[in-house]
């Protein structure tokens, strides 16, 4: 006759991690938590309640879900002075439960009367436009009346004007808001493949809608003389000489100065990414290409060392083929970096934007 099984002992220990019944089947074969057999007894000997079709062990108990870890953002600011006329400012603030950062860079020219009304006051003017709506279209709207209300106050009080970026991050919304007159641009480096610029060039030199539109109007477009009288550096506009046909200020150039900024907004790339928002100090020394090597190299450690070794190699690189007055810059320098990772970042399962990379952005605080 066949012998009858032999009853089963409990089982040691409490219940797992997952908080369901740990099985074992009639075979003696430990299944793990949660893993359905064929036939199961439960650790007190009876039996068990009927398995669902999503593998639970009890009735009215679903899987836990995967929680992943919130979208943070690391914010850094550098700089190596030269004329006094770089300025930026930035802001952490909470609308409504969404929390936003905006940083600003104001590069002046002319003097630094214009960026430093701009750094004193643009992001107080902006915040308020926006009224505590974190949206992005509310975002464009402020941008465009605070770059407007800021050129009304600059060309009442001096000649000098000033480029303007404002780069505002929507944690909540995973969305990048800009603004921008001039040439002080703003580069998404994402986790992998190439940088890709947030903003437009507004420099004469470079951008065929301005010239058109300057001309248009009257304006009249030429080439510095040097000393022996021959053209030199970039296309300007006359009178005042700019290089630069939208910025705030610039009263002595007239109605040929337009103070409305390009405006878009573009979503945070699902691996993370960071953002960079810097003078021409930056840009006019190093491609896009070399700041996000730079960037990469330095993932691991933290913003504000990034962020100083982007000036570095910006002023290094100026050098290159000139040591007279090595390490001190040539022009004003600014970078100030975002490096936003979060959700799908943190758990090393890479995908969206710039490719699957699945290194941590190294954020060290949480936006509040």
């Amino acid at each position: 006759a066949a012998r009858p099984p032999s009853p089963i002992k409990p089982l040691k220990g409490g219940l797992k991690g997952d908080n369901l019944p740990h099985c074992q089947s009639l075979k003696g074969e430990d299944r793990g938590p949660g893993r359905p057999p064929d036939k199961q007894v439960l650790r007190d000997g009876t039996d068990p309640l009927p398995l669902s079709s999503s593998d639970t062990c009890s009735e009215g108990v679903s899987p836990l879900p995967l929680l992943l870890p919130p979208w943070t953002c690391e914010c850094a600011e550098a700089q190596r002075d030269l004329k006094g006329e770089d300025c930026f400012d930035s802001r952490r603030l909470v609308w409504g439960g969404e929390e936003v950062v905006v940083m600003l860079v104001a590069d002046g020219h002319g003097g630094g009367e214009a960026s430093r009304h701009c750094r004193d006051h643009l992001l107080d003017c902006y915040l308020a436009s926006a009224a505590g709506d974190p949206s992005a279209p509310s975002l464009l709207r402020a941008g465009v009346a605070a770059c407007e209300r800021m050129h009304e106050e600059v060309v009442g009080m001096t000649t000098a004007g000033s480029t303007i970026t404002i780069v505002a991050l929507n944690l909540a919304r995973l969305e990048l808001s800009v603004c921008n007159l001039g040439d002080s641009e703003a580069w998404l480096v994402p986790r992998s493949g190439s940088p890709s610029r947030l903003t437009e060039d507004h420099r004469l030199d470079s951008s065929e809608p301005e010239r058109q539109r300057v001309r248009g109007m009257g304006g009249h477009l030429a080439h510095a003389k040097n000393r022996a009288g021959d053209p030199a550096g970039p296309l300007r506009l006359w009178p005042g000489g700019v290089a630069q046909a939208r910025s705030v200020g610039d009263a002595d150039v007239g109605r040929f100065i337009l103070p409305t900024p390009y405006v878009r907004t573009v979503p945070v790339p699902a691996a993370g990414c960071e953002v960079v928002v810097a003078s021409d100090g930056i840009w006019d020394a190093i491609y896009p290409s070399m700041v996000a090597a730079t960037l990469r190299g330095m993932r691991h450690q933290p913003a504000l060392l990034a962020a100083s070794a982007v000036v570095d190699r910006a002023v290094s690189q100026r050098h290159a083929y000139d040591c007279d007055g090595y390490l001190k810059p040539r022009d004003d320098t600014t970078c100030l970096l975002m490096r936003i990772s979060g959700g799908a970042t943190k758990a090393g399962r890479g995908g969206g934007g710039g490719g699957g990379g699945q290194e941590s952005g190294g954020c060290s605080c949480q936006v509040s």
